[in-house]
């Protein structure tokens, strides 16, 4: 971790090490690398952008989302003092697992949508759903096979070409949690094998409240 301006104002953030019991993490990575076949290209708002963000994504984490939800639900009065929020009823928690290969990242971006971005809750008339905090769980395969991917969170009022930032490595079993309209980015990784088993994983979670 390093920050590039001593004296920039960042956002609140924080890194939970050890997060999920070893059984949990290792069967989190045992269902991934078993479920390669499903992985889809990562795309933005308008679409797949490789100029934009090269990943690979499951919106699917079989036995282990209720794993991970609970565990995420179980830490969130911690999370809502973490990231300077306001306590709310977190009526949906989004899941969704990503995997950053060799030369794989994503620029600088809000995990907040608005517009025709925002998504209906369900995929129907039941309402929108705001995603109001941001959490990222990382694991990997031992040995680690890749370098490169920090998240880089950007200070208030950081401009496009800011060096206003600072870089939290993916550290194995931990989780960073974030107000999700903080401006941030994936640096690019660097997975000299280019097998899937030593790509970044991360599980992507938001919690998000739903607007009638």
């Amino acid at each position: 971790m390093g920050l590039s301006a001593a004296s920039a104002v960042m956002p609140p953030w924080h890194q939970y090490s050890g997060f999920l019991e070893p059984q949990a993490h290792a069967a989190l990575l045992e269902w991934t690398l078993a479920n390669r076949h499903r992985f889809k290209q990562s795309g933005v708002t308008e679409g797949v952008d490789l100029s934009r963000r090269i990943s690979e994504k499951l919106c699917d984490l079989g036995p282990l989302h209720g794993v991970v939800e609970k565990r995420v639900r179980d830490k969130l009065p911690d999370i809502f003092s973490r990231t300077g929020g306001r306590p709310f009823e977190v009526e949906h928690v989004e899941l969704e697992i990503a995997a950053h290969g060799d030369g794989a990242f994503f620029a600088r971006h809000t995990d907040m949508p608005t517009g025709p971005g925002r998504k209906p809750l369900g995929g129907d008339d039941t309402g929108l759903q705001d995603r109001l905090v941001s959490a990222v769980y990382y694991y990997h395969r031992e040995p680690k096979g890749f370098s490169g991917g920090a998240l880089r969170l950007y200070g208030f009022d950081a401009r496009d070409d800011s060096a206003d930032y600072v870089e939290i490595e993916p550290e194995q079993n931990s989780l960073v949690v974030f107000p999700s309209w903080v401006s941030h980015e994936v640096t690019k990784v660097s997975c000299p094998s280019g097998d899937f088993k030593d790509c970044r994983f991360a599980v992507n979670a938001w919690l998000c409240k739903v607007l009638k």
